[in-house]
């Protein structure tokens, strides 16, 4: 038997309401719609016999909004500073927070780990312009079912500048069943990859429905066709006469070349593919032709020619060649982005709104959220179509769903201890471990004066594969030939190719610094006016005046930083390589290889603690005078003062009376303050998201 209780009065009035009245399709009223989601919340702990949790004091609030919307923890003085004016300072603070630089860096750590990208994408291809493509969308807050069509539909050169959506498919070079099945998980909940080799034997799907939605991607080529038939003429002759003149030693380094004019996707689709070799079922043959075909939700009508009749595919493919090309173009690429995308197809609005949801509050309200099945229901239904209802109304822009979810009380609540059982009922957001990237963003803001300023721009690691691609498809006959000739020398002299690329560089480098650092004397007054702009929050203006700086030619401060050996690791998560290197303080504490979706992780291990008593905290905090936490230890004359600093940099609170009295009476000052700032990072509550 349930308890029963009695209702606050202000809670009962909430649940005498009727149904949250629906948003509207062009602009939605952030409060008013968190109102209805904290409706449907109180609806369903009413049912359940439950009591939603008190809201939280503002320190525990601000720390809280800080690592929700930009991935660190505030300093002392954005705590200070975080509630100050008048009206409704905690939904300020969200409103300033939501679109900063710091939101948007934040935001696309979780992406990347979404969409598995990499810093290379395997051994041939990089992974930057895959990289800048989700930031850019992100800063311009691309709506979501934008985003996805593009990568599922995206042809053309991988390194041309803006087309680094071809990432998505280069992901998995030439093994299109992955990537049908990494696609259908991902946007679609759906986890139909047992039915690559075989009848899925616990859900629905067939192994030739499987087949049917490879063949919207049939013909789909890793080459970027045109264009790379063009640059391809070019290298052609050269390439030639230098294998005449030096045999063997000019073809790696010609293929190298040819890796960079070509690689990228083409083929719009024939709709077409073949099933295995060795299929077994009764409702086709092997290596029959099967045309392309959704497995549930509005059927897709193609206009498909017949496919060309050709020889079978060999009893042993190479995986790496994928199935024979059948059919004509009939741009099925589009047909199936268009399918995925719809706002017919339930599946797409309600995925994205469940993984927000589990990312804002800790858990979804479908879980597995990437195996839905016929009968899958979510914890609270009524509040899952209200989301997704949302989120359509919204025309998917994530940004103002994700204001939308913030503005909620539920998300000023106390935390829920535990994992609340199989069904999650959300009295409160649920108790989580910061991620990987949490932690490390939030060491840096102990060490930099303001760790967002360091953000570069979200080209600046892709600039140079872009540059070789420019000059690669435009260089002369003599300049390809140069170009050759490195490469060999590269093969053959390693250690005179890296004195001419340090020549090279140190030569450009001298020439662009003097050049440079005149203008930076003309441009201070805007990098003041930039760094206040950043801080405000204020995207309109940073985005002026960052386009100001660069007709200048000059770099963002985040540019600046980037050759200076001592900062060169104290960079953002999201400006590190992707996935950082295996033994970064990131990986330790769980950073997702990036090789398969969601492939994190945030249990605890003594390699973490390793890792920080052995290197970070010693070297970056305390034994270093210029970070941002021994300043303001430093800047205190009393140990209580000292005591206070510390918690409130560390843990975003001020110390309780017990902990101040511990922590202020030690005799060695220095050594007690030492030992104070690692037993708080190294606390359970510095790790977690209260």
């Amino acid at each position: 038997m349930r308890p029963t209780f009695v209702l606050p009065a202000v809670l009962s009035g909430l649940l005498a309401a009727q149904a949250p009245p629906p948003a509207t399709t062009t602009t939605v009223n952030a409060a008013a719609a968190a109102r209805g989601i904290d409706q449907l919340v109180a609806r369903d702990l009413a049912a359940r016999g439950e009591r939603p949790r008190p809201i939280v004091d503002d320190a525990t609030f601000v720390r809280r909004a800080y690592l929700a919307i930009i991935g660190r923890i505030p300093s002392v003085a954005e705590l200070s500073g975080a509630l100050t004016g008048g009206g409704d300072r905690r939904a300020a603070l969200i409103d300033r927070l939501v679109g900063t630089p710091g939101h948007q860096s934040h935001l696309f750590n979780w992406f990347a780990d979404l969409l598995r990208a990499k810093t290379r994408l395997n051994r041939q291809v990089s992974g930057e312009p895959y990289l800048h493509w989700i930031k850019a969308s992100l800063a311009a807050n691309t709506h979501y079912d934008v985003m996805v069509h593009e990568l599922l539909a995206a042809e053309g050169p991988a390194y041309a500048r803006g087309n680094g959506a071809t990432g998505y498919h280069l992901r998995d070079l030439a093994m299109p069943e992955d990537d049908v099945a990494n696609t259908m998980r991902l946007f679609l909940g759906t986890r139909i990859e047992c039915a690559q080799c075989h009848n899925h034997p616990f859900d629905k799907w067939k192994q030739k429905e499987f087949y049917e939605l490879v063949a919207f991607n049939g013909g789909m080529q890793y080459r970027s066709g045109p264009d790379a038939a063009k640059t391809m003429q070019g290298l052609r002759d050269t390439a030639r006469k230098m294998v005449a003149e030096h045999g063997q030693k000019a073809q790696q380094a010609i293929r190298q070349i040819v890796q960079v004019a070509t690689v990228g996707i083409s083929g719009s689709g024939t709709g077409y593919t073949r099933l295995p070799s060795n299929y077994q079922y009764a409702d086709a043959r092997g290596n029959e032709a099967v045309a392309a075909r959704v497995p549930f939700g509005n059927q897709v009508v193609l206009d498909l020619p017949a496919p060309r009749p050709g020889a079978r595919q060999p009893r042993r493919q190479p995986r790496r060649a994928g199935p024979a090309p059948v059919g004509v173009p009939a741009d099925t690429r589009s047909a199936f982005a268009d399918w995925v995308t719809s706002d017919e197809n339930e599946r797409f609005a309600s995925v994205i709104a469940n993984r927000y949801w589990q990312r804002t509050f800790g858990r979804a309200l479908i879980e597995p959220l990437d195996d839905l099945r016929d009968d899958t229901q979510a914890s609270n239904p009524e509040l899952m179509r209200y989301l997704s209802d949302l989120l359509v109304r919204l025309d998917y822009d994530l940004r103002a769903f994700e204001r939308v979810l913030l503005h909620t009380e539920l998300f000023q609540r106390e935390v829920v201890e535990g994992d609340g059982g199989e069904v999650a009922s959300f009295a409160g957001p649920y108790l989580r471990r910061m991620s990987a990237e949490q932690v490390w963003d939030s060491l840096l803001t102990l060490v930099l004066p303001d760790v967002d300023a360091t953000l570069r721009p979200a080209g600046a690691r892709a600039e140079e594969v872009y540059a070789r691609y420019e000059h690669v498809a435009s260089a002369t006959p003599d300049e390809l030939a140069r170009d050759i000739e490195v490469g060999m020398l590269r093969q053959t002299d390693p250690q005179k190719f890296r004195a001419m690329m340090r020549e090279r560089q140190a030569a450009a480098m001298a020439q662009r610094d003097g050049e440079r650092d005149e203008r930076i004397k003309q441009a201070r007054p805007m990098f003041r006016q930039l760094a206040l702009a950043r801080r405000r929050g204020d995207a309109e203006t940073v985005a002026k005046l960052e386009a100001q700086l660069r007709q200048l030619g000059v770099p963002l401060p985040g540019e600046r930083t980037r050759r200076d050996p001592g900062n060169q690791a104290l960079l953002r998560a999201s400006d590190l390589p992707s996935p950082a290197p295996s033994a970064h303080l990131l990986r330790e504490f769980g950073q997702s290889d990036r090789e398969t979706i969601e492939a994190g992780f945030t249990e605890a291990s003594v390699p973490q603690v390793l890792t920080l008593l052995n290197g970070f905290i010693d070297q970056r905090l305390l034994d270093n005078r210029n970070a941002t936490l021994r300043r303001l230890i430093d800047g205190e004359k009393s140990a209580s003062k000292k005591v206070e600093v510390s918690f409130l940099a560390v843990l975003g609170r001020r110390p309780t009376a017990a902990e101040l009295a511990t922590w202020s009476r030690g005799k060695d000052l220095d050594a007690t303050v030492r030992d104070l700032v690692w037993v708080l990072i190294n606390s359970h509550e510095f790790r977690t998201l209260r």
